[in-house]
């Protein structure tokens, strides 16, 4: 099966559970989350203005509600790391 055909089939399939179960398409990433543990970022997050880290950072606190200590843990960074990539994506976000 083409990479093109699976991506239209998911789509398909996510539509259909969308519609039958009245999901957005958030809460669906949520259940897929929660059914395979894993933590899903969105490509749509990562732009020319800030780096993956910062990206990944501001999406994790801002959109998923995760504190400093819980995104660390996630991305396998220092605490602090992650609270100077945070800061410096909003500052960015800020100016562009």
């Amino acid at each position: 099966m083409g990479e093109n055909r699976i991506k239209r089939y998911m789509n398909d399939v996510l539509d259909k559970v969308g519609k039958k179960f009245i999901l957005t398409e958030e809460e669906i990433k949520g259940i897929f989350e929660k059914a395979h543990g894993e933590i899903v970022l969105p490509v749509s997050i990562f732009n020319s203005r800030l780096g993956m880290l910062e990206a990944a950072s501001v999406y994790l606190k801002d959109k998923k509600g995760f504190s400093f200590k819980e995104t660390s843990r996630i991305l396998h960074r220092d605490y602090k790391t992650i609270w100077t990539s945070y800061n410096k994506g909003k500052v960015k976000n800020e100016k562009g």
